[in-house]
């Protein structure tokens, strides 16, 4: 009975012992999905603009006189939109551009 008793408890402990192991030897690797730019665009003209990121498609209506913030990847192109069509090429995001407010009426 002794043996029995001793057995069952031994293996408590080395099943605990592996259990702690595993839990010490996780580990947590974060993982950046994309680097989403943001790129701001204030609206200086006196009309209301439409454009349309090339990148992933959305459009954006860009009231006079405020600033929209715009995420895209490197190298995603923002052009004007009118008629469901898409018009001349306004900038090609860049790192540099990155959290910066781009005036409209110098690009």
């Amino acid at each position: 009975m002794k043996k029995l008793i001793l057995a069952v408890f031994a293996s408590i402990v080395l099943a605990s012992m592996s259990f702690s192991k595993i839990e010490n030897s996780t580990e947590i690797v974060s993982v950046n999905k994309s680097d989403k730019l943001d790129i701001k665009i204030k609206n200086d003209t006196s009309d209301v603009v439409k454009v349309i990121n090339a990148g992933s498609g959305g459009s954006y209506s860009l009231s006079k006189g405020t600033t929209t913030s715009i995420k895209m990847e490197e190298g995603d192109k923002l052009h004007y939109y009118a008629n469901g069509k898409k018009g001349d090429l306004i900038l090609t995001a860049s790192k540099e551009m990155d959290g910066k407010v781009q005036l409209l009426s110098k690009l």
